[in-house]
């Protein structure tokens, strides 16, 4: 009798052994479920969106963490791996890709620069303004924002010297800019224009093509990545991504 005890024991115990390990499997399962992505911040009124209309086609929560191009493009160099990275440019894109870490990249739409300046404020109408000792500028950090080097570019296109600028402040992100000009902290700041159009708190004066930099924003899959981020980069470069890339203003790669 005893041994018939020992035996229902033991069988009671692998049963409870078997829905353990069920159970830790299905929720290991549901924890893979989800995507890491390392995106510019000034994508991210319409990733937001893609996000949770890929979540609920899909059941994969994409999780973002959003930040300069520099900033982002560093963290991987030291080690930390998203699923996905959308850069600002295409500059970032290039390097990782060159250095192993990025095993290749598609345009989903263009970044186009724009002078901003705070609403009522006229003191800067061109490139040109950006000379007047009177003006106050804030422009992106090269090192860290995609913006940064757009205006860098821009600036040595047109024959300007940054060294001959009031420039008061360098923002780490794109978003950051557009902030302190709301805040009227500053006369003017060159910004993504669809930063601009988001803002609706700021003036926009356009760049002349000649001198402008339009700037790729490539999405970027790495070496390493889990099988469910095919499926959200086919759903970023298709039809629906683009329309929402559109629709908060950004001109979407055809």
């Amino acid at each position: 009798m005893k041994a018939l005890g020992d035996l229902k024991k033991y069988k009671a115990f692998l049963v409870t052994l078997l829905v353990c390990l069920i159970s830790s499997t299905a929720f290991a399962q549901k924890e893979s479920k989800e995507l890491l992505v390392f995106a510019g911040s000034g994508m991210r009124l319409p990733l937001n969106e893609i996000g949770e209309r890929f979540e609920k086609l899909y059941g994969i929560k994409v999780i973002y963490d959003y930040g300069g191009s520099g900033r982002l493009g560093n963290k991987i160099l030291v080690g930390q791996s998203p699923d996905v990275f959308i850069p600002g440019s295409d500059r970032w894109a290039k390097i990782l890709k060159k250095k192993g870490y990025i095993e290749g990249y598609s345009p989903i739409a263009y970044h186009t620069p724009v002078i901003i300046t705070p609403r009522g404020n006229n003191k800067v109408n061109s490139l040109g303004d950006f000379l007047d000792s009177n003006n106050r500028l804030v422009l992106g950090d090269a090192r860290a924002a995609a913006i940064g080097g757009a205006s860098a570019a821009i600036f040595k296109k047109a024959g300007l010297e940054e060294s001959r600028m009031n420039v008061r402040a360098k923002g780490q992100a794109v978003k950051q800019l557009v902030l302190w000009i709301e805040g009227n902290n500053a006369d003017a700041s060159i910004v993504w224009k669809a930063d601009a159009v988001q803002s609706g708190r700021v003036r926009i004066v356009g760049i002349p093509e000649q001198y402008n930099v339009r700037s790729i924003i490539p999405v970027c899959q790495m070496v390493k990545h889990k099988k469910e981020t095919n499926e959200y980069i086919h759903y970023l470069l298709g039809v629906e991504g683009k329309v929402i890339f559109k629709k908060h203003g950004f001109e979407a790669v055809e």
